[in-house]
């Protein structure tokens, strides 16, 4: 991936993007779920996801434009490197591996999210980043609490 984006609308398109691969992820997790119970866990993670999609989609990011300018300041570093989506995925990973990348991936779509609250100007765009990065911060959170009830009793 290029270092950096052009427009909000790719700094948009990038998030939809991110929220599909985390839907296709748990959709695969869900398949490979030990028990019924996660794997509706991890369907109800893949609707989510599917949602904040929406949400994204659904932003008029014409009107967001304005705020593109100080996303992309120089002194503010996003980190995009680490933000960037895992390519090494592996389909063969076991449940445990397949967990710990999920809270990875939320963590970092969680800081993703409060960056672009953070850097943005519109109160009401910013409430919509900062609700976008509580989800992800909760799903981490659901799957800490899995991972710690499977691996670390």
């Amino acid at each position: 991936m290029k270092p950096g984006f052009e427009t909000i609308a790719e700094v948009i398109d990038f998030a939809v993007t991110r929220e599909e691969e985390a839907r296709q992820f748990y959709i695969q997790l869900s398949r490979k779920a030990p028990d019924p119970f996660m794997q509706q866990i991890f369907m109800d993670f893949a609707h989510e996801e599917q949602n904040h999609r929406d949400t994204l989609k659904n932003l008029d990011t014409g009107g967001l434009e304005r705020i593109f300018s100080r996303i992309m300041e120089p002194v503010n570093d996003m980190g995009l490197a680490e933000i960037a989506p895992d390519t090494n995925a592996d389909t063969d990973m076991d449940f445990k591996q397949a967990l710990a990348l999920a809270m990875k991936r939320e963590d970092k779509s969680e800081k993703l999210y409060s960056l672009l609250a953070e850097t943005c100007d519109d109160d009401t765009i910013s409430l919509v980043f900062v609700g976008l990065a509580r989800e992800e911060a909760r799903h981490r959170s659901r799957i800490e609490r899995a991972y710690s009830a499977l691996y670390q009793q």
